[in-house]
């Protein structure tokens, strides 16, 4: 296999820019149908594995909350936002965790979510179901751009 479609197929994993930007790009390279399932299997992954990442590393900067003054002033800060992000959460819940993975725009993403989840308090399973709806709808709002850069590529 071609080491820049590697590289180009492990972009999707990177914050910023996820599968639903590597889809398009992907697509141009070796089709829409394998672009999609290796962006698809990505987004999965992502939505696996980050909300215990970020479940770990809130864990850590509460340690470190209690050494490090700054640190503990992030941490009030925070638990005072997921107070008032509670009405929302209850509210809005996973659909709405998954609506706001699955719009294209930056700042918004799997990657994005997964810290959302955990401020909002949403329990890692749940949150992984909402995170991997949300990516994989993410790519089907991108596919049209996908089969674009494919039918361009001739």
């Amino acid at each position: 296999m071609d080491k820049g479609i590697v590289v180009l197929a492990l972009t999707g994993l990177l914050p910023a820019f996820e599968p639903r930007y590597a889809l398009p790009l992907l697509a141009a390279k070796i089709g829409f149908v394998p672009a999609f399932v290796v962006a698809a299997a990505e987004a999965i992954l992502l939505a696996l594995v980050l909300p215990s990442i970020a479940q770990r590393a809130w864990s850590l900067l509460l340690a470190y909350s209690r050494r490090i003054r700054f640190l503990g002033l992030l941490v009030a800060r925070v638990e005072a936002a997921q107070r008032k992000a509670h009405r929302l959460t209850s509210r809005y819940g996973l659909p709405g965790l998954a609506l706001f993975v699955a719009v294209p725009l930056p700042v918004t993403g799997i990657y994005t979510g997964a810290v959302v989840s955990l401020l909002l308090g949403i329990d890692a399973n749940k949150a992984r179901v909402a995170l991997a709806a949300g990516g994989l709808a993410s790519l089907v709002l991108t596919s049209p751009l996908a089969l674009g850069a494919q039918i361009a590529q001739g």
